[in-house]
């Protein structure tokens, strides 16, 4: 006989809100973090954001914060985690594929597909660092 295995979700919801719904199709399985990071976003202007990153892959993150793109905007940055997770920085090079807000003045969630991602070995000590990374790959 076969065993049915059911997620462990505190709410039936739970499950979707986390993106755990089996008719989604994703090309990796997603790593869920749920950690804060500090995000630099770079191009015209160098803009540094507190965010909240729900998962992430090689292939996409999902993120809250303050920032909008917009859908199609491609967007370049690093993520520098709190010293407590040990955790080195990571620069990724993207296309924004979903942007939503539950709801006014809520966090705003950003989903990109990634073209480059990489964890940084270095610390980089000047912004343009980041660019010559991203041509390098």
């Amino acid at each position: 006989m076969a065993q049915i295995r059911f997620a462990s979700h505190n709410s039936p919801g739970e499950a979707i809100m986390l993106g755990e719904c089996p008719n989604q199709q994703r090309s990796a399985t997603r790593k869920f973090l749920r950690l804060p990071a500090w995000m630099v976003f770079y191009g015209v202007s160098f803009q540094k954001h507190v965010a909240m990153v729900r998962d992430m892959t090689r292939q996409g993150i999902f993120f809250y914060s303050d920032v909008r793109p917009q859908l199609g905007e491609e967007m370049a940055f690093v993520m520098k985690f709190p010293k407590w997770t040990q955790s080195s920085p990571i620069a990724c090079k993207g296309k924004v594929v979903r942007v939503e807000q539950a709801v006014p003045g809520a966090a705003i969630g950003v989903a990109l597909s990634l073209t480059r991602f990489f964890v940084l070995n270095k610390k980089l000590d000047h912004p343009r660092s980041l660019e010559v990374c991203l041509a390098e790959r």
